[in-house]
């Protein structure tokens, strides 16, 4: 039983994000359209949180090494400044080379498209995207997942963190050959890179450095403690960066 209830925190912690956005779609979104995916995230996130703590314990979160709890303050805040600085740089990079979009520009096909699957059946494209629920956002849906209160913005780090850099971070530590557990680890860091996909392959991309950072400052001080503040720090820089660039366009209208 314990190894099955581990394999269920480790595939759903691969892709909480694409799970809660296929419920969102399916679900929420048609019948309350200004939900942001992130309230079915939470509860994903926060199940999975439950069930880290049922299988690994509270030493998921800290080994109880008081040097390292108190480094964990001042040394968060350094590494959510540096993840915030090298983020805009790589983000500006990539859009400057991608284009506004944040992706690489994708190859045309000159010539026609035969439609396949659900679109082959003869329906229209709307019913198609009733049907199929996208894991990536449109700049409506970005919009409205990234014009969000500071509340959901500080809850989702503590979660994210408690997830990745606790409970898998804590599982794949005690893989071994140790080879195997530092593969492991760097798959944990890049399948957080790759939660943030929905906005963009240049999101995704820049998301790599606070990843690490994160990942360095828990493996430093025995805590995801300097992580949780590290990357709070972050996302309230996001939040102040998205208040200053689309405040006067979005107030009164952010989800709460």
């Amino acid at each position: 039983m314990h190894a099955y209830l581990v394999a269920v925190l480790v595939l759903w912690g691969l892709a909480p994000m694409a799970l809660a956005s296929h419920l969102h779609g399916r679900w929420i979104e048609p019948k309350a359209p200004q939900v942001p995916a992130l309230a079915p995230y939470f509860v994903i996130m926060s199940g999975l949180v439950v069930l880290g703590l049922r299988l690994e314990g509270p030493g998921m979160l800290t080994d109880g090494w008081w040097p390292g709890l108190v480094a964990s303050v001042p040394l968060g805040y350094l590494i959510g400044r540096l993840a915030w600085h090298t983020d805009r740089r790589i983000t500006a990079r990539l859009a400057g080379r991608w284009g506004a979009a944040g992706r690489p520009r994708a190859h045309r096909a000159s010539g026609p498209g035969r439609p396949v699957g659900i679109a082959a059946d003869g329906k229209d494209s709307r019913e198609v995207r009733e049907a199929v629920p996208s894991n990536r956002w449109s700049r409506t849906e970005q919009a409205r997942e990234t014009r969000v209160g500071l509340w959901w913005l500080v809850v989702g780090a503590v979660l994210e963190e408690m997830v990745y850099r606790g409970a898998l971070g804590h599982i794949a530590l005690r893989i071994v050959p140790w080879p195997l557990g530092a593969m492991a680890l760097a798959a944990v860091s890049v399948t957080f890179a790759l939660s943030h996909l929905p906005f963009g392959w240049g999101q995704a991309i820049a998301k790599l450095p606070l990843s690490v950072f994160t990942l360095a400052a828990t493996l430093a001080t025995g805590s995801v403690l300097a992580a949780v503040i590290g990357h709070t720090w972050f996302n309230v820089r996001v939040f102040v960066h998205y208040q200053t660039a689309f405040g006067s366009k979005t107030a009164g209208r952010r989800p709460r």
